[in-house]
């Protein structure tokens, strides 16, 4: 169990022997503020108030993005148009604002594929991908299940630099060729 600032190990169950977690905890916990260890009985969680730390400083500083800026707000706006033309791209599409302020693309007869949202600090785009790629994708710490869809294959990718949105443009292609009607599936990726 863990209790208050105790890095007591908390041991899971794997295998063919069901999962189990603590206070909530899971193995990719969104936090990420929680190590994994390898331990031949499971996984043991120990908490790690370095890890941002750590994280901040392994990071990349020649890093490019997508428009030298001098606030977040550019650089969300730069992500968002390289998306909206990508999705705009492919026959068929458009844009329609069904929900509110934030754009949805559809394709063929009002099929959606994607969506965005703009934040201060990134742009969460949310698209449908295949069983396999979305075991893949859900590694990644910039990607979650996406409310409300999630249960039907839809996922969240948190765009803020262009490693992010390189993921997010390839996911956006599969998205399209996941819902566009056959005849024109294969423009996703030519």
């Amino acid at each position: 169990m863990l209790a208050g600032d105790d890095l007591a190990p908390v041991a899971l169950e794997l295998g063919g022997l069901g999962t189990g977690c603590a206070k909530g905890l899971t193995p990719f916990d969104e936090r990420r503020d929680f190590a994994l260890e390898s331990l031949d009985a499971g996984i043991r969680i120990r908490h790690d108030s370095t890890y941002d730390a750590r994280i901040q400083s392994l990071a990349a500083p020649n890093r490019k993005k997508c428009v030298k800026r001098e606030n977040g707000v550019m650089l969300g706006v730069a992500i968002e148009t390289r998306i909206r033309e990508l999705a705009l791209s492919f026959p068929e599409t458009y844009e329609d604002h069904p929900w509110g302020d934030f754009p949805v693309f559809k394709v063929g007869s009002n099929k959606v594929f994607a969506w965005l949202t703009v934040e201060p600090k990134a742009v969460q785009v949310t698209l449908k991908l295949t069983a396999e790629e979305r075991e893949i994708a859900h590694l990644l710490p910039y990607v979650s299940i996406a409310r409300y869809v999630g249960r039907y294959g839809w996922i969240t990718a948190t765009v803020t630099d262009e490693e992010t949105l390189e993921a997010a443009l390839e996911w956006l292609r599969e998205s399209y060729w996941l819902k566009a009607p056959a005849n024109v599936r294969d423009a996703a990726f030519t």
